[in-house]
C-alpha cells in the first residue's frame, strides 16, 4: 500500500484474528536491523494470561497521533515528525522511562546492548544504552516504496499497513476489527479513529 495516499501517517496494526503466533515479525524486525536479541520493536505478548482465553499477539509502537509518549517526555527527546510518526532523539533522551509509563500499549524499550543503525541515522531511534528505543515503521524500507519488515513477512497477514484511509478500507474489506477499544483508537488515530474503526461518515 502507497504511504501517500492520505493525510495521516502509515502505521502497522495488528489484525489479532489472523495472528497465530509465530513470532515471524520479532525475527523480521530483528535481522532487516541487526538488532539485538533482547530489542523488542515488535514482541509477541501474552494476552488474558492464566485464563482459558490467553492468547499471544504482536504489539508494537502505532505512532499515535495523541501520543502520551511525547507528551510526558521530559526532554522532549520524543517529537512528531513531519509526516505525524513518532521518534527519538537519542542525543536528548535520558533513558528516565517516563514514555513507557505514558504509553498504553507498552511500546518503548530500553535495550542495554547498542542498536547498531541508530548511530548512522539519528532519526531512526535511540542507541540502546539503556535509552529508549522503538519500532520506526521501517522509516528507510518505506522510503523505497517497501512495506516494514514485519507486515511484509507476516504469513497470515495479521499485520496491516497503511495510512488510515487504507486501512479503514482494508479491515472492511477484510470484515475483521481492531484490537482498539474507542479510546485507545481515538489515541491512535485521533480525528481518523471514528473512520478507521468503521463509525465514520
Amino acid at each position: 500500500m502507497s504511504t501517500q495516499e492520505s493525510s495521516g501517517p502509515a502505521r502497522v496494526v495488528p489484525n489479532w484474528e489472523s495472528c497465530i503466533d509465530c513470532g515471524a515479525c520479532e525475527v523480521a524486525c530483528q535481522r532487516t536491523w541487526n538488532l539485538p536479541p533482547e530489542s523488542d520493536r515488535i514482541k509477541v505478548v501474552a494476552m488474558a494470561h492464566g485464563t482459558e482465553d490467553e492468547t499471544n499477539k504482536p504489539m508494537q509502537c502505532y505512532n499515535c497521533s495523541e501520543a502520551p509518549c511525547v507528551e510526558v517526555c521530559p526532554t522532549e527527546a520524543l517529537f512528531f515528525r513531519d509526516d505525524g510518526t513518532v521518534r527519538v532523539s537519542g542525543d536528548m533522551c535520558i533513558g528516565c522511562h517516563y514514555c513507557g509509563v505514558g504509553c498504553p500499549f507498552g511500546a518503548p524499550q530500553y535495550p542495554d546492548a547498542e542498536v547498531p543503525e541508530a548511530a548512522e541515522s539519528e532519526p531512526v531511534g535511540a542507541r540502546g544504552n539503556g535509552l529508549m528505543d522503538k519500532c520506526t515503521t521501517c522509516e528507510p524500507r518505506q522510503e523505497h516504496d517497501l512495506e516494514p519488515a514485519c507486515a511484509s513477512e507476516c504469513p497470515t497477514d495479521a499485520l496491516l499497513y497503511g495510512t488510515p484511509d487504507e486501512l479503514s478500507e482494508k479491515l472492511a474489506e477484510d470484515g475483521v476489527s481492531t484490537p482498539f477499544n474507542d479510546e485507545a483508537a481515538r489515541i491512535v488515530f485521533g480525528d481518523d479513529a471514528d473512520a478507521v474503526m468503521g463509525e465514520g461518515p
